[in-house]
């Protein structure tokens, strides 16, 4: 009786660590998706943009933005594009485009992640860096390395960012909750992520991930200075095949 019993707990544990093994690899998958977001201010619908994940092959994908918003005499057109390789729930950018047009300044800048730690950012800035250590990201890769330590079970996280100023700066962020929300896609159980400022900013900024469709980012909000910046929230999602 008591051989059978051992073996039956042995037999349990066993397929018990597969499966939680199983589950762990199947939740480090990046799935491609397309999926488009409405932007609101003051509840003002004022555009819309789409993100968009590809795969390239041999672990490496590219994540895209394109947005286009006017607001009174205002208007802001944006693409953003980051190419970076995923290994082991670790993101590593290799090359980040941004360019922005409209009211005000227009804005370029380009930036390559050598493999000899090298940092080419095109226009320089007199504080960009040189050089690029592990665990740095620019502003697109840095939404896919949330997911992943979402996923990974995380609830703070610190990352160093080289922005698009060209400049690195650390970006701190914690899960204040879980949340129901209303999209345009609809209703969904989400985490809620707040970026940590500090007191005398004056500046709060929201994002909220879907489990569901692998933690996809589902709403994006910032306020300054007690202004409502922008309030972006999804209003499509659909998978995208993999290479």
């Amino acid at each position: 009786m008591i051989n059978r019993l051992s073996a039956f707990i042995l037999t349990t544990t066993l397929l018990l660590t597969c499966s939680i093994a199983e589950a762990d690899e199947q939740n480090f998958v990046i799935k491609p998706f397309d999926a488009v977001y409405d932007m609101y201010r003051q509840g003002d619908k004022l555009g819309s943009g789409k993100r968009s994940l590809k795969a390239l092959g041999d672990n490496k994908f590219s994540l895209s933005l394109d947005s286009d918003i006017e607001w009174l005499i205002f208007s802001d057109k944006r693409k953003e594009v980051s190419r970076f390789a995923y290994t082991e729930g670790k993101i590593t950018p290799s090359f980040y485009l941004y360019r922005r047009s409209g009211t005000g300044r227009d804005k370029e800048l380009d930036i390559m992640f050598n493999l000899d730690r090298s940092l080419i950012i095109k226009p320089k800035d007199e504080q960009s860096p040189d050089k690029w250590e592990d665990g740095w990201l620019d502003e697109m890769s840095l939404h896919m390395q949330i997911q992943a330590d979402l996923i990974d079970g995380k609830t703070k996280f610190e990352y160093s960012v080289i922005t698009n100023s060209g400049k690195l700066k650390v970006y701190e962020f914690e899960v204040i909750g879980q949340e129901l929300i209303s999209t345009g896609l609809g209703r969904f159980n989400t985490i809620k992520v707040a970026r940590v400022y500090p007191k005398d900013k004056f500046y709060a900024q929201h994002a909220w991930f879907i489990p569901e469709l692998n933690h996809t980012l589902a709403r994006l909000w910032r306020m300054k200075k007690g202004v409502e910046q922008y309030d972006l929230v999804i209003s499509s999602y659909q998978e995208a095949q993999a290479k």
